[in-house]
Order: structure tokens, then C-alpha cells, then sequence
């Protein structure tokens, strides 16, 4: 990715995060829906572009170490788990509208955990994170 493209990327990614704080706190909770899309927005811009390299080296690092220890035990990938939880309680609480701060906190964890997911659930999840991200991103690309 060029200097160019990853500065736009994050630049979008920070507009989102910053919409999505004013939306929560000034707005008064306006949108609540939109607040999680563009929370999940924001966090995916910021993780492609360098700093989410650093991200996702940090989070294949804590998926190895803890799954050396969960793994021997349960079998299960533990971060892979996280974040079909996360995308679980996202679907969930968007679909009875009951946002709350754990349905935020699980759209900033999604795009980094959901890369664990295996198998076709995996590229489920991503794909929708992908679109709604490519979404933001094409109207974040008409402001630049």
C-alpha cells in the first residue's frame, strides 16, 4: 500500500471513529446503528494500513501463545472464537436494536479477531466487514 493510499485510509478510518464518538456522546446516542457501522468502519480503515500490521502481528503472536495452552486442552482457537463472538453479539444487538457499549466495544474487536475465524465462517464474517468498510470507504474517498 503507498504512503498516499495508507494516509487516506486512515484518515477516513479516524473521520469514522470521530462521527461515531459525537454521534454517542453530543448526539446523544442519535443513530445508534449507524454509530456501530461506523466504529467497525473506523477500525478497519486504521488496520490496513501499516499500524494494522503491527495489530494483526501482535494479535497472530497472542493467538499462538494462547492456543499452545487452550489448544491442548479444548482444540479451539481462542481468538477465532472472540471474534465470532464479537460478530455474533454485533448481528444480535443490531437486529433488536439494543446498542450498548459491548456491541461497540465488540465492532473495534471484530476486524482485528475476525481474521481468526477459520473456514467459511471466517470469510463470512470478513466479507460483510469488508463490504460495509468498502461502503465508508467509497464515500470517504469522494471527500478526498
Amino acid at each position: 500500500m503507498s504512503f498516499l493510499d495508507a494516509s487516506i485510509s486512515v484518515t477516513v478510518g479516524v473521520l469514522c471513529l470521530i462521527a461515531a464518538v459525537l454521534l454517542r456522546t453530543v448526539g446523544r446516542r442519535t443513530a445508534p446503528r449507524l454509530t456501530v457501522l461506523l466504529v467497525l468502519a473506523g477500525v478497519v480503515g486504521i488496520v490496513g494500513t501499516p499500524v494494522g500490521d503491527w495489530l494483526r502481528t501482535a494479535v497472530g503472536w497472542a493467538d499462538t501463545a494462547v492456543n499452545t495452552v487452550i489448544g491442548r486442552y479444548t482444540g479451539a482457537a481462542a481468538v477465532g472464537l472472540i471474534g465470532l463472538v464479537a460478530f455474533l453479539v454485533i448481528a444480535f444487538d443490531l437486529v433488536n436494536r439494543a446498542i450498548t457499549n459491548r456491541t461497540l466495544a465488540c465492532a473495534a474487536v471484530l476486524p482485528v479477531a475476525g481474521v481468526a475465524i477459520p473456514g467459511t465462517a471466517g470469510a463470512v464474517v470478513m466479507g460483510v466487514v469488508g463490504a460495509i468498510a468498502g461502503a465508508f470507504g467509497t464515500i470517504g474517498g469522494f471527500l478526498f
